[in-house]
C-alpha cells in the first residue's frame, strides 16, 4: 500500500537499493543451517509431553545460537560492508546513504534473529492470534512511522530506522507473551544442550536447501536484475512480487496451524490422522489460495495501474507469470511440507528446494541475461512448477494416496469454479471499461477492484456450494483454524460472558399464538385440533384456525367449535378465518400476520399427536439456546410414517443446559415450528410466489434465519406425531398430486440471488456466528 508513496518520496532507484538491502538481510540468513526450521516441531513434542525440562533446553539452545550467530553477522556484515555493496550497481551519489542504511539493517537483523525462537513457541502453543495481532499493530505502526519519517525527509535513511524500530517491538512482544502463555521456560546459558542442539542441526541442515530455494525464489532473481540490468528493472519486479505476495496472507496464516499438529500426531504415531491432515490441508489450501490468485491473475493491470499509477505496465505482465508459479506450490506443495517435514522427515523438502534451486539459479541466470526482467518471471515459474510437482507426488506416496482421486476430490471444484468466476467477472469488467467507464484514476480503480473482487467472489463460492464441496465437518475445522488467528473471545469477552453466566429462562406466562392451517382434510383436522387442546393448560395463548375454503364439512365444523368455544372467543383466543377461496400454503404467512403473540407457533393440520408440556419445553429451549431462531418439534417415527425428516445421518446434535437441551442442526420442516416475535420482526413475513399453491415455506424461511445468523434446528426428543405418508396420504390423493406438481416450479432466479446476497452481506449472521461458535468452543 505505501509503495507508490515512498517510490514517489525516494524514486525509482532508491527504492531499488532499498528492495536489494532487505534482500541482503534475508541473505544472511543463508547462513544459519536452518536451525530455526527445527523449533516448531521439536517444542510441540516436547510441550504435548509436559517435557519441561528439554523443552527448556530447545528454547534456550534456539536462542543462545541465534544470539551467537547474529554477533558474527553483525561484526562481519559491518567490516565488509562496502565490498558487500560493492556487488550491484550503485550510483557514486548513493554510495554513503547506502553504507549507513546497510549498517543499520545489520542491527536490525540482530534485534529480529535473536528473537527468532519466540514466535515458534506460541505457534507450537497454537496461540497463532497473538503472531496474526502483533502483527496487525506493527504494520500499522510502520504505516505511521514510514509517512512520517519520509515526510520529514529522513528518505532511505527513515525507512531502514522503520525496520530497527518495529523489528525490536515486535521481538520484545514475542517474548512478554511467550512468558505469559510458557510460565515454564526459563532463560539461562545452563539450559544450553548440545544433544538437543545436534538434533536441531540435523534437522535444520536438510531443510538449509530448502531455504537456498526460498532465497532464489524471492532474492536471486532481484540481484541478478540488479547486475545485468538498471536498478529500475529491480524495482519493477519488486513491485510484481509485493502483491505476489500478499496473496500469500491467508494460507500462510493456516500454514503455521498445521505444524503443530503434524508434529503432535507424529509422536502419537496416528498415520491414519495424519493421512486424513494432509487431505484436509490440501482442500483449505486450495479452498484459500485458489480464489486469491486467480483473481490476482485474471486483473493484474487494474491492481497495478491503480496501486502505482501508469507506466507500471510490465510490473502487471510480469505479476501474470508470477503468481501461477505462486498458486501451483500453494496447491501441490505446501500440504506436503507443512507435515511431512514436522514428522521428523524433513529430505523431501530438501530434495524439493535442491531441484529448484538448480532449475532456478540455471533458468534465471540465462533467462535474465538474454531476457532481462521478463527472463526472470519465467525462470522462476518453470522452477516452481517442476519442483512442486515433485514434492506433490513424494506427498501422495509418503502418505498412501490415489494422486488421480486427490486431484479430482480436492482440485477440479475449486479450480473450475475459480476459473469460471474469474471469467465471468472479467468479461463484465471488460464490457464496462470499454463501452461504460474506463478506470481514470486511483479513487475509481479502488472502485472497480471492490466491486470486481466481490461479484467474483460471490460466484466462487456460490460455485463451491454447488459443488458440496463444504460440509459441516470442514465448516468446525475451518472456524477452528479462525479462531486461532482472531482471539474472538478476547473481543467480544463482555458478550460471551453475559450469555454464559445467564441464568435458566423458563416459560414465563409469554403470549403464545398458535396457528393451524386446513384444507379438505376434516379427520386429520380434527385429530390435530382436539390433541392441541389437550396440552394447552397453563399456556397463555391464541389460538387461529385458518380454512382454506374447504368443501368437505370443515366449515361446518369449525361454525359448530365457534359455538362451543365461545368463552375463548371472548377473551380474544380463538380466531377462525373463512377464507373465500383456496390460497395454499399462504395461508400459512397470513395467519402469521394475525399472530399477537411473543412466541408464534405453527402446526401443519396432519399432526395428529402433541405430548405433554411441549410448548413449555419448545419454549425453554428456545430462550436457552443462543441465537434460536426457527426451532421444529422432533417426530415420532414407525411403520406408517416418518414424520418427514430425513435420515438422523443428515444431522449434527449441539446439547445446551448440561445436555438437557439437544438442538439436531439439519433439514427442519414446518410441520410444527416455533419463531419469537423479535426473530420474525427481524427476518420479516413469509414469503409466497404469486399463482402457487403449494411452496416450501418452512425451507425458505429456515435460509432466510440462516442468513441473519440465527440457529434453525429440530429439538430431540420433543416428538409430535406427523401423520404423513403412503398410509395417510392415499385418502387425499388429489391434494397430494396437486401439491406434487406445484413443487416441480422452481423458486424464480432474481428472488433468490437476493436472498443469497442478503445472506452474503449480513454483518449480523458473521456476528452471531462468531459469537455463538465461541460459546461451544
Amino acid at each position: 500500500m505505501l509503495t507508490p508513496f515512498i517510490i514517489s518520496r525516494i524514486g525509482n532507484v532508491q527504492f531499488g537499493l532499498y528492495a536489494l538491502l532487505l534482500g541482503f538481510l534475508g541473505t544472511f540468513h543463508l547462513f544459519d543451517f536452518s536451525i530455526f526450521t527445527s523449533f516448531i516441531k521439536f517444542i510441540s513434542e516436547y510441550y504435548n509431553q509436559k517435557d519441561f525440562k528439554r523443552l527448556n533446553f530447545v528454547i534456550n539452545t534456539g536462542f543462545f545460537f541465534y544470539f551467537a550467530f547474529s554477533i558474527i553477522i553483525l561484526v562481519v556484515g559491518w567490516v565488509f560492508t562496502k565490498q558487500i555493496l560493492s556487488i550491484i550497481n550503485i550510483p557514486t551519489d548513493l554510495i554513503e546513504i547506502s553504507v549507513y542504511s546497510f549498517r543499520l539493517s545489520l542491527f536490525a537483523f540482530f534485534v529480529s534473529s535473536i528473537t527468532t525462537i519466540f514466535p515458534s513457541v506460541l505457534i507450537s502453543l497454537q496461540r497463532m492470534y497473538i503472531a496474526s495481532i502483533t502483527g496487525l499493530l506493527i504494520g500499522i505502526l510502520n504505516f505511521v512511522l514510514v509517512i512520517i519519517f519520509l515526510l520529514l525527509g529522513f528518505g532511505l535513511k527513515g525507512l531502514i530506522w522503520c525496520q530497527f524500530i518495529t523489528a525490536f517491538l515486535t521481538g520484545l512482544i514475542y517474548i512478554l507473551y511467550s512468558k505469559k502463555y510458557l510460565p515454564e521456560m526459563r532463560i539461562g546459558f545452563k539450559n544450553f544442550n548440545i544433544e538437543i542442539f545436534g538434533k536441531m542441526g540435523r534437522f535444520g541442515i536438510q531443510m538449509q536447501i530448502s531455504k537456498l530455494a526460498t532465497f532464489a525464489s524471492s532474492k536471486y532473481d532481484e540481484f541478478l536484475l540488479g547486475y545485468f540490468s538498471v536498478l529500475n528493472n529491480v524495482t519493477y519486479y519488486n513491485i510484481a512480487s509485493r502483491v505476489a505476495r500478499v496473496g500469500h496472507f491467508f494460507p500462510y496464516q493456516l500454514i503455521p496451524q498445521v505444524a503443530p499438529v503434524a508434529a503432535e500426531l507424529s509422536a502419537k504415531r496416528e498415520h491414519s490422522k495424519l493421512v486424513r491432515l494432509f487431505e484436509d490441508t490440501s482442500k483449505y489450501l486450495i479452498l484459500v489460495s485458489a480464489p486469491v490468485f486467480l483473481y490476482i491473475l485474471f486483473f493484474s493491470d487494474l491492481i497495478i495501474e491503480t496501486w502505482m499509477g501508469k507506466g507500471y505496465e510490465i510490473s502487471a505482465y510480469i505479476l501474470k507469470i508470477i503468481v501461477i508459479g505462486q498458486l501451483f506450490n500453494l496447491m501441490v506443495s505446501a500440504p506436503g511440507n507443512s507435515i511431512i517435514p514436522n514428522t521428523g522427515k524433513p529430505r523431501y523438502q530438501m530434495f524439493e528446494g535442491l531441484i529448484y534451486l538448480i532449475l532456478n539459479i540455471v533458468l534465471s541466470y540465462f533467462f535474465i541475461k538474454y531476457y532481462l526482467i521478463v527472463g526472470a518471471a519465467y525462470g522462476n515459474t518453470i522452477g516452481t512448477i517442476i519442483a512442486s510437482t515433485y514434492v506433490f507426488f513424494t506427498s501422495c506416496r509418503f502418505f498412501g494416496i490415489s494422486k488421480t482421486k486427490l486431484l479430482l476430490k480436492q482440485y477440479v471444484k475449486p479450480l473450475l469454479s475459480g476459473v469460471i468466476s474469474a471469467a465471468i467477472s472479467y468479461l463484465a469488467y471488460f464490457l464496462l471499461i470499454n463501452y461504460i467507464l474506463k478506470p481514470d484514476g486511483r479513487l475509481v480503480g479502488i472502485v472497480y477492484i471492490f466491486v470486481t473482487f466481490i461479484v467474483f467472489i460471490s460466484l466462487f463460492f456460490t460455485g463451491i456450494a454447488n459443488f458440496n464441496y463444504i460440509n459441516s465437518r470442514d465448516r468446525e475445522i475451518i472456524l477452528k483454524a479462525f479462531f486461532r488467528i482472531v482471539p474472538v473471545k478476547l473481543i467480544f469477552r463482555k458478550t460471551i460472558e453475559k450469555i454464559k453466566n445467564s441464568p435458566r429462562k423458563q416459560y414465563e406466562n409469554e403470549f403464545v399464538s398458535i396457528y393451524v392451517l386446513t384444507y379438505n382434510r376434516l379427520e386429520l383436522f380434527k385429530k390435530c385440533l382436539f390433541s392441541l387442546l389437550r396440552t394447552l393448560e397453563g399456556i397463555n395463548f391464541e389460538l387461529i384456525l385458518w380454512d382454506n375454503n374447504s368443501t368437505d364439512g370443515t366449515k361446518n365444523f369449525l361454525k359448530e367449535f365457534e359455538k362451543q368455544n365461545g368463552k375463548l372467543i371472548k377473551e380474544n383466543r380463538l380466531r377462525v378465518v373463512y377464507n373465500d377461496k383456496n390460497i395454499g400454503t399462504a395461508g400459512k404467512g397470513k395467519s402469521v400476520e394475525l399472530a399477537k403473540g411473543e412466541f408464534i407457533i405453527g402446526v401443519d393440520d396432519d399432526v395428529i399427536e402433541f405430548p405433554e408440556h411441549w410448548i413449555q419445553k419448545m419454549i425453554y429451549a428456545y430462550k436457552n439456546i443462543p441465537f434460536m431462531g426457527y426451532l421444529a418439534t422432533d417426530v415420532v417415527q414407525d411403520d406408517k410414517t416418518n414424520g418427514a425428516k430425513p435420515s438422523e445421518k443428515l444431522y449434527v446434535e449441539e446439547t445446551y443446559d448440561g445436555g438437557n437441551i439437544v438442538l439436531q442442526v439439519g433439514p427442519t420442516g414446518g410441520w410444527c415450528f416455533m419463531v419469537s416475535r423479535s426473530v420474525y420482526n427481524e427476518i420479516g413475513k413469509f414469503y409466497f410466489p404469486k399463482k402457487r399453491i403449494f411452496f416450501l415455506e418452512d425451507g425458505d424461511y429456515g435460509v432466510r434465519t440462516l442468513g441473519k445468523g440465527y440457529k434453525v434446528g429440530i429439538l430431540k426428543n420433543c416428538k409430535v406425531y406427523h401423520a404423513v405418508g403412503d398410509y395417510y396420504n392415499k385418502a387425499y390423493s388429489e391434494i397430494m398430486k396437486g401439491k406434487a406438481a406445484d413443487l416441480k416450479i422452481k423458486d424464480p432466479i432474481i428472488y433468490k440471488l437476493r436472498r443469497r446476497l442478503k445472506r452474503i452481506f449480513s454483518i449480523k449472521r458473521y456476528y452471531r456466528k462468531l459469537i455463538d461458535y465461541a460459546l461451544r468452543m
